[in-house]
């Protein structure tokens, strides 16, 4: 905790003697004939190697100011749309003000009909308190699953299991372009599996919240947000990808587009086949009485993984003010995965006094479609906005395991007759949201309002047979036989008022959520109902000293439900000895936030955020001395607390090299009862993400990404550091419409997710290596219209409206 605290204090001095530089940089870019260019971008950049350290933009009367700089050589580059790209002479910079001499821009071929847009976000960048990672044109995300491309995200871990967390916290919420999927663990982790990061263009990162946005998330928000194209006529691409790891993967699709007078349909479909080999190291000791028993498993798993994913809708505007949304949504994935396991069993390793052998083939199938409406009205030119928002979703997944056991002595001899077991799971989710959300000025500022509904309805069935032949002669075993029905309705109303005052911004809100959730199983006649009201008020200011020093404080209170199947009581077996349980009694948890952030030069970002939870929800471990089994379960158990500074660094360095560095500190504190253990202890650990882009020439880019965190506990985890280099290649053909990208992740074969246990009479350890190192290939054809019309317009045409 000294080394947080620490750090904070060396943040905060740091950031009081940027605040006392007061020098003046000053301009002016003018046209050829004298007049102000306005709303020009200007770069303060480095001599020789051309690296920005700075921008403004130039005001009505082309001047340009920075507040700020370093001692150097320098110069000034300018673009401006229309304009050729115009720099001054270089300068050399001291302890005084300075004004630079005049730039004068050229200006273009004025008469033109069409305009080709050509540009591309950084890679890594601060919108509005979110941290933005641009996938869209990267090389090293093309071809991958959405699960592979978030995990390239600063700020986020996905751990053995698939579950997400953001800056150290849990219980991350995950949207899709703004729309709650509503699930979590490994439900949440098939949904992003099944998506196409290819369909990704953006992903954005957030430990705060407002008022208007969700309660659910004590972890914070993670959005995807999906591709979309606004060009006029018909347009589109196709993409094809091949890639290798140790089996084959490879995907394809294509996205149709057709936008006239108002009326615009979307559609996009593609189809995934990827088959990974996943190795796994088990190494187990349970305790019993005066000796113990230790267990080394060695298992592969080969998992085959066959999607095919679609969306279609329109979008119409039925007037000047009125537009109209509807799509539907659809995913059909078939997951088969064949695991072969070996158990060497004895009192010690190394002494092996009987052995376990497993064979696991399992089916799965997982279906989700989803229908949504959306409404915008813009009531008046003044700013009122009503917005309706309609979601239907319905999400099947059933799956059937076969399981196969041999125990034997070490002579190879079977101990008992080899053991067959079956399990058929089934699944149904059904989801129903709607919004309305009104906006009006008020106050000299914005007032925001909104009310929203939701109901989920899940049905859980499972059946454990059992049998002592191959033949299938199977007996239901009525102790793991079991259903679980759960509804949870959320009923939900709020109040955003954001105001400026000169260089101060102000933003209160408070949410009201009042939920009631039914758990019901019919098998043991158990049933567990809860209803409860909570408020979740959200506050943030905001200072902007000059263009170059902007700061922002927020606090939010967030919640985390459980998990649909965290609360379903099934006895989920992972293998004969180890097995999931659930508990129909977790509550949700609570969380408050409060958020710092400064942001230096518009391209420096330091956040300081701390975290406080109550009633966490933890996972725990439980043992069987006896029969020598494990069981997991999550229970609400303590108070956790959650510390973090994030440092967001871009660089560039030369005309060829650009960087985007983001580091993150992160202090984890638990207090309270672990597997029937007290625990009060903390943890501190790193996490560091450098994405660098070398452009080439002008069809040709390269990337690197390195990624990783040290070693940590999380409760009575200890994940091992880990570490991974990606690769990527994208080159554009010269016909524009055409490019193909090389990927090579995992470079270095060190991307290992290790895991061990040494706490109390719990001592594991396990190895697993996913087969992330993958060669992939993907080719992108664009086709149709690819260049925007721009038309001249009057104050308020509709083009106007849509581009605000």
């Amino acid at each position: 905790m000294r080394i947080f605290y620490n750090l904070v204090l060396f943040i905060l001095a740091f950031l009081s003697v940027v605040q006392a530089q007061q020098l003046t940089l000053s301009g002016k870019v003018l046209k050829e004939n004298g007049d102000a260019v306005p709303n020009a971008s200007v770069f303060l950049v480095t001599e020789p190697s051309r690296g920005i350290i700075k921008s403004a933009v130039t005001d009505e009367n082309g001047v340009y100011k920075f507040f700020g700089f370093p001692k150097g050589s320098f110069r000034i580059q300018v673009t401006a749309v229309g304009f050729a790209a115009g720099e001054s002479a270089p300068f050399t910079l001291d302890d005084t003000s300075f004004v630079v001499d005049d730039i004068i821009l050229l200006e273009k071929t004025k008469e033109i009909e069409t305009v080709e847009v050509k540009g591309q976000l950084p890679m890594i960048q601060n919108s509005k308190g979110k941290l933005v990672m641009n996938v869209e044109n990267s090389s090293v995300a093309a071809g991958n699953n959405a699960l592979e491309v978030l995990k390239r995200a600063p700020g986020v871990y996905v751990d053995k299991d698939d579950n997400i967390t953001l800056m150290g916290n849990s219980g991350v919420n995950v949207t899709i372009d703004g729309r709650q999927t509503y699930m979590t663990g490994e439900q949440l982790a098939t949904l992003l599996k099944s998506m196409s990061g290819d369909q990704i263009k953006s992903i954005e990162l957030s430990t705060v919240r407002t008022a208007k946005d969700d309660a659910e998330g004590g972890g914070g928000l993670i959005n995807i947000t999906l591709k979309k194209n606004r060009l006029e006529g018909m347009n589109g691409n196709v993409t094809l990808s091949a890639g290798y790891g140790k089996k084959f993967r490879g995907n394809g699709g294509f996205n149709l587009n057709y936008r006239k007078n108002g009326t615009a349909f979307f559609s996009n479909y593609s189809y995934t086949d990827n088959k990974r080999l996943e190795n796994i190291n088990i190494l187990r000791v349970i305790p019993g009485g005066n000796s113990q028993t230790t267990f080394d498993q060695m298992a592969d798993a080969m998992d085959r993984m066959k999607t095919h994913s679609y969306k279609f809708g329109v979008e119409q505007r039925t007037s000047k003010r009125n537009v109209l949304v509807a799509q539907f949504t659809g995913s059909n994935n078939n997951n088969d995965e064949n695991n072969i396991s070996d158990t060497k069993m004895g009192e010690h390793f190394g002494v092996v006094d009987s052995l376990l052998d497993s064979y696991n083939i399992a089916g799965d199938k997982f279906n989700r479609y989803s229908f949504n409406v959306n409404n915008k009205f813009t009531i008046d030119s003044t700013g009122k906005k009503l917005a309706l928002d309609v979601d239907y979703s319905i999400f099947n997944r059933d799956g059937l395991s076969n399981y196969e056991y041999a125990t034997k002595l070490n002579d190879m001899q079977l101990l008992r007759p080899i053991e067959y077991e079956q399990a058929i799971t089934g699944k149904k989710i059904n989801i129903f949201a709607t919004k309305l959300d009104y906006t009006q000025p008020m106050w000299k500022g914005a007032l925001e309002a909104g009310v929203k509904y939701s109901n989920v309805d899940t049905k859980n069935d499972i059946s454990f047979l059992l049998s002592n032949d191959k033949a299938g002669n199977w007996i239901v075993d009525n102790g793991r036989t079991n259903s679980f029905n759960y509804t949870e309705e959320i009923m939900a109303g709020y109040l955003d008022f954001a105001r400026d005052i000169k260089k101060w911004g102000f933003k209160i809100g408070l949410r009201g959520e009042y939920t009631i959730s039914n758990g019901y199983s019919p098998t043991l006649d158990e049933a567990v109902k809860k209803n409860y009201f909570d408020l979740f008020p959200s506050a943030s200011v905001s200072y902007s000293l000059n263009e170059n020093h902007n700061f922002s404080l927020s606090y939010s209170r967030k919640v985390t439900r459980p998990n649909y199947n965290d609360l379903n009581p099934f006895e989920t077996y992972i293998d004969k000895r180890t097995y999931v349980k659930g508990n129909s009694f977790l509550r949700p948890s609570y969380k408050d936030g409060f958020t710092l952030v400064y942001t230096l030069f518009k391209r420096f970002n330091v956040a300081v955020g701390f975290d406080y939870t109550n009633d966490a929800i933890v996972e725990s471990i439980g043992q069987d001395s006896v029969l020598k089994t494990t069981w997991v379960l999550k229970e609400n158990v303590g108070r956790q607390s959650t510390g973090y500074v994030n440092l967001t660094v871009p660089l560039r360095i030369g005309k060829v090299w650009t960087m985007y560095n983001n580091l993150t500190g992160i202090h984890l504190y638990f207090k309270g009862p672990v597997s029937g253990y007290y625990v009060d202890q903390g943890t501190f650990f790193v996490q560091g993400n450098s994405t660098n882009t070398f452009k080439l020439n002008s069809q040709l880019s390269a990337e690197v990404l390195v990624r990783g965190n040290t070693r940590f506990i999380f409760n009575m985890y200890e994940i091992q550091p880990r570490i991974a280099t990606d690769l990527g290649l994208t080159y554009n053909f010269k016909d524009k419409v055409s490019s193909l990208k090389f990927g090579f992740t995992d470079v270095f074969h060190t991307d290992h997710n290790n895991v061990f246990t040494h706490f109390k009479e719990f001592d594991s350890k396990i190895y697993q290596y996913h087969d992330s190192q993958t060669f992939r290939l993907t080719f992108t054809r664009k086709f149709g219209n690819l260049k925007q019309s721009f038309r001249r317009i009057d104050n308020n045409s509709e083009e106007k409206e849509r581009a605000m």
